[in-house]
């Protein structure tokens, strides 16, 4: 939520409009989010939702797939971390670039 009040200030600092395509995961269109939505788009700030099941249009979905069917093995992790390490190794095989927030 921070970081979308965040772009939506940038949106209208710069007088620009700003799209964020999301998909309809739960946390996407939780009442906080609804709520927030009209003084946002009031800044420059418009949320596109994808329709219902559309993995075709959400480039992410084709990236997780290839991840978690073919450069991750499928085994139970002992910790966070070694999940962790084991999702940078797959990124890396795929050709990511990590990036530090």
């Amino acid at each position: 939520m921070g970081y979308l009040d965040a772009l939506a200030e940038d949106a209208a600092r710069a007088a620009r409009e700003v799209v964020v395509v999301m998909d309809n995961a739960p946390f996407h269109t939780s009442g906080m989010v609804r709520e927030r939505e009209g003084r946002w788009e009031g800044m420059g700030l418009r949320i596109y939702r994808l329709p219902a099941y559309c993995p075709h249009l959400n480039l992410i979905e084709g990236v997780w797939r290839r991840l978690k069917g073919f450069l991750m093995p499928r085994r139970f992790y002992d910790s966070v971390s070694e999940l962790k390490d084991a999702v940078l190794h797959a990124l890396r095989i795929f050709g990511a670039v990590e990036v530090h927030c």
